[in-house]
């Protein structure tokens, strides 16, 4: 079990707002990601308590720093290059469908980590993108398959924005451009060749794409 020290808790205060603060996080974004209460995340950053050993594992993936670094300020085998906001656990498409389900964060531990320049919230993932729909062959933004996509639950949707959503019905999440037009709401792939969905109150937005990481 870990143990922290009376100068450790001074430090661990400290680097919970700090590296809380760098990522652009309220307190309550950090909470939903953890599973406690902002009011438990300002009791941790004022000193007034620490945080419990079942958190510690969720706090620094939260914060997306190792557990050496939150417990003591040390991480001997991790070097950041200057531009790199932390890591992103890249999942499957079905998880996708279920990622805002605590349960389900609790587990990104498991996935392969990939490491990211987005400034994105602490509930982020990262999906290999599977198929063509979004693959533009007349020129403009195109996202072919086989590239990683980096996705921020934790900012608002606007029409022209790319996202992950969940049709209702379907546990598997699909990858288009959401569009607002006329009251109307779709989704809309980068490929002509497959149809424009309208989705009007009939799915989920689980995220908003903020980066494409395409691999050679």
């Amino acid at each position: 079990m870990f143990k922290i020290s009376y100068m450790e808790k001074e430090n661990i205060s400290h680097r919970i707002k700090q590296l809380r603060t760098r990522l652009g996080y309220n307190q309550e974004q950090l909470g939903k990601a953890v599973g406690v209460s902002h009011v438990t995340i300002s009791q941790w950053e004022s000193e007034a308590t620490t945080p419990k050993a079942k958190y510690l594992t969720s706090l620094s993936k939260s914060l997306k720093v190792s557990l050496e670094y939150l417990l003591h300020g040390i991480d001997k085998n991790v070097e950041q290059g200057p531009d790199l906001r932390g890591t992103v656990p890249l999942i499957s498409w079905i998880q996708a469908g279920k990622w805002l389900e605590t349960e389900v964060r609790e587990m990104a531990g498991d996935y392969q980590q990939y490491a990211t320049t987005a400034n994105v919230g602490p509930r982020g993932f990262a999906l290999r993108v599977l198929g063509d729909s979004m693959t533009s062959f007349t020129g403009g933004k195109t996202i072919p398959e086989g590239s990683i996509v980096v996705v921020d639950p934790d900012i608002a949707v606007t029409s022209g924005k790319v996202v992950v959503a969940r049709l209702d019905g379907s546990g598997e999440s699909t990858l288009k451009q959401y569009i607002e037009d006329g009251g109307q709401k779709y989704l809309k792939p980068f490929n002509p060749t497959y149809p424009i969905m309208q989705v009007n109150g009939n799915c989920t937005i689980i995220g908003v794409v903020r980066q494409v990481i395409q691999e050679f």
